[in-house]
């Protein structure tokens, strides 16, 4: 499992041991995080009548704190570089603990933008993506159901929180109630703590591929130091780009729901109980999508990035067809739909990256996707606020997200209908090349352009097998 000189660096991921805890710990991460800021509506009305303020003006408390949260994992993904995953959880449910708490004895709005919004927001990032990249350190075999599990922690939050954060703010208040939930975020140093490090071979290499840069050019060593904490050269990566900007509309059309949602069901005639049980309705799908696709998709009985795409044409068509849902249980069902093609794409997503930038270099890419994320998050819920001002109903914030998500599942089909090609002219190539077996299926076509030195890969390029193609 190790080699000369790196007796402390494994081959490859273990794919299990220590790995099952580290899943757990992102379970227990996607309760906390993403439960919270999607069941934070809850809070909504009674900060309304708190503050004085119109509807617009409170809903930013929500919209900065789940902006932060994806903005500040391009921050989280730099740390957990230099410092390590574990200390930068940790770190994270001690800040989202003194924002909530400090957001007790608010009484003004642009403050409460501040501690609610920017630094619990900024603690959530923390306690985020650094368990999913640590998911994908972990395992390779696996890795989808893997993140599958951790993932569906979000479920499970999305469909407890709203009561439980009703009943606290039935006997406590709603200031009373912030001091339980900063409880909850700080249960992140417990879990952070799991995050045992694991040292893989790819991160000796790479360690050695930057000193030797560096020895080269040590004139321009401190702006290497900058862009290797942040590994801005992933923008160098076709695929890579491609793939997060198409989730980011992704989750532009599927954050809406979240806020609107509600409000469009009572708008129908839908009573306020069973309004709110409909995001209740999409955590169920959710989280249940979130295993069972991931360990579908290990199975490897389709090519991954097409699932994927058609799971996004689902998620598209489902959020199309909520404003003509005019019953109840029409209304259960797009939910649930909702929720099943959401959290099947959300289980792929760190997949996706450490097949497209590689697992050593998993932390930053998974902190920039999901600081992508942050622009859908800030302005897609305003946007859809705004044509509800100006149409009377919510018909058309529904329409213009599922719209959105449309538009991604083009961007995903023209990465695959490319990839394919590119695949297909290779295993023609290679075998007359270099004798490469039937077993090598794909090639790992993200290195970058100015170290390809040949037309053709060798065995080590290949990294990408055909379930992922």
């Amino acid at each position: 499992m190790s080699t000369s000189g790196t007796s402390k660096h494994l081959q490859e991921a273990p794919d299990g041991g220590w790995g099952w805890l580290v899943v757990l710990s992102s379970f227990l991460s996607h309760i906390v995080v993403p439960g919270t800021l999607k069941s934070f509506g809850v809070f909504f009305p009674y900060m309304l009548q708190a503050f004085e303020e119109d509807a617009e003006s409170t809903a930013w408390i929500s919209s900065i704190q789940a902006a932060l949260t994806m903005f500040g994992s391009v921050v989280a993904g730099a740390l957990s570089n230099v410092f390590g995953c574990r200390a930068v959880v940790m770190a994270g449910g001690l800040v989202a603990a003194v924002g909530l708490l400090s957001s007790m004895f608010v009484t003004s709005l642009p403050v409460m933008y501040l501690t609610a919004g920017f630094i619990t927001g900024l603690g959530f990032s923390f306690m985020y993506t650094p368990c999913i990249t640590m998911v994908g350190r972990y395992f390779k075999k696996r890795r989808a159901l893997a993140n599958g599990l951790g993932l569906s922690g979000a479920g499970v939050g999305t469909f407890a929180f709203p009561p439980v954060f009703q009943l606290l703010i039935d006997h406590y208040g709603w200031r009373g109630s912030l001091f339980v939930v900063a409880g909850v975020a700080l249960q992140g140093c417990i879990f952070g703590a799991l995050l045992r490090p694991i040292y893989l071979i790819e991160d000796f290499e790479n360690r050695k591929t930057v000193t030797s840069n560096d020895e080269k050019a040590p004139s321009r060593r401190r702006c290497f130091s900058l862009c290797r904490l942040l590994d801005l050269s992933l923008f160098r990566k076709p695929y890579f780009v491609v793939f997060i900007l198409s989730n980011m509309l992704l989750i532009f059309g599927n954050f809406i729901p979240f806020v609107h949602l509600v409000a469009h069901a009572r708008n129908v005639g839908t009573g306020a109980q069973e309004a709110a049980f409909l995001i209740s309705v999409i955590g169920i799908g959710d989280g249940v999508s979130r295993i069972a696709y991931g360990w579908l998709s290990d199975l490897g009985l389709f090519p991954r990035l097409r699932g994927y795409t058609v799971c996004a044409l689902g998620l598209a068509l489902s959020v199309f067809f909520l404003p003509q849902a005019r019953t109840y249980s029409t209304m259960v069902a797009c939910c649930l739909a909702v929720g099943l093609f959401a959290g099947s794409c959300a289980s792929q997503t760190a997949v996706f990256l450490a097949e497209f930038c590689g697992v050593g270099r998993l932390a930053s890419a998974v902190g920039i996707a999901y600081g992508i994320q942050g622009f859908a998050m800030l302005f897609g819920p305003p946007i859809a606020g705004r044509l509800y001002d100006v149409t009377g109903n919510y018909t058309a914030s529904f329409y213009v997200a599922g719209s959105v998500v449309m538009v991604c599942v083009l961007m995903l089909t023209s990465l695959e209908v490319h990839r394919t090609r590119t695949i297909s002219q290779l295993t023609n190539v290679l075998p007359r090349t270099h004798g490469i077996t039937e077993n090598t299926e794909s090639c790992d076509f993200e290195k970058d352009t100015d170290e390809r030195t040949h037309d053709t890969c060798t065995n080590d390029d290949f990294i990408m097998h055909e379930s992922s193609v």
